[in-house]
């Protein structure tokens, strides 16, 4: 999970000044940054999914808390007696600590790499006297598996659920495909996806500056974990072409002037889409 704090005004919209900026400025801001990160992370992969550790308790859970709630405001109805699977989950289980005391039966988490160890025994202390039961880390499942095959995975699942993961898998349609294979009769899905940039300094102004570079360049810029640059219609016809029925529930959306200023400054690819405001948003299907 990332975490997806941004400054907005009204209602959903962001504040981006970046409308008032050339184009070349945040080709070579981003360009430069991008090829700072891959350098950085290539060798160990996407390690801080978070701006902050789960040493500061407080803060950690709350954003946990606030991930499950996001999750129901958006599709889940009840956890009352369903086993849950999170993908990629990030610096600790507390998501799945909190779907427990809602009711679900069993929690299991896959992530590429492993993060959830991180957490120590001061958060998940805070995270149960916020949740009014005890934590037991006994009952939350963790592996750390191959995507898009999740070996080690049997299911069968009645809710599947990621926060601010999806964009780091590096094929979406598989991964839906793969979770089809697992899912039980009548099960559903809610992703929360994050399709703003990740780079921090250029996020609240340029949100769109990942679909600037054309292919080649953005290879460049990669290492395992970058985003994979998919906008909502993308997730929608993948999860449709794996049997899922489909909706979107838009998050953050920008401004009609920021998207129309910065379109011809996007990759070719980009440049007509009809998507391109939607920021952040959620996948929500059933089976």
């Amino acid at each position: 999970m990332t975490n997806a704090d941004t400054p907005i005004i009204g209602p959903g919209r962001l504040s981006l000044s970046a409308a008032r900026h050339p184009n070349p400025l945040w080709w070579t801001l981003g360009l430069g940054l991008g090829l700072a990160n891959a350098l950085r992370h290539r060798g160990r992969g996407y390690r801080r999914p978070r701006p902050y550790s789960t040493e500061e308790v407080g803060r950690s859970v709350d954003y946990v808390v606030a991930v499950v709630d996001r999750w129901e405001a958006d599709g889940v109805r009840s956890w009352q007696g369903l086993r849950v699977l999170e993908l990629g989950p990030g610096p600790d289980l507390g998501t799945g600590a909190v779907i427990l005391s809602r009711g679900a039966v069993s929690y299991t988490a896959a992530d590429l790499f492993p993060l959830a160890g991180e957490a120590g025994a001061p958060y998940y202390a805070a995270l149960g006297e916020r949740l009014g039961v005890p934590v037991d880390l006994d009952r939350l499942g963790y592996h750390v598996t191959a995507f898009p095959g999740l070996p080690g995975l049997a299911g069968p699942y009645d809710v599947v659920v990621s926060s601010a993961a999806l964009e780091h898998f590096d094929d979406v349609p598989a991964t839906f495909a793969r979770l089809a294979e697992l899912a039980a009769p009548g099960a559903t899905m809610t992703h929360h996806v994050d399709g703003m940039v990740h780079m921090r300094g250029i996020r609240p102004r340029d949100p769109l500056n990942l679909l600037r570079y054309s292919d080649w360049t953005y290879r460049r810029m990669s290492f395992p974990g970058v985003p994979n640059r998919l906008r909502a219609s993308d997730y929608l016809a993948a999860a449709e072409a794996s049997g899922w029925r489909a909706r979107i529930v838009p998050g953050r959306v920008a401004t009609d002037a920021y998207v129309e200023r910065v379109r011809p400054g996007l990759a070719r690819p980009y440049r007509h889409r009809t998507d391109l405001g939607t920021l952040t948003f959620s996948v929500v299907c059933a089976r």
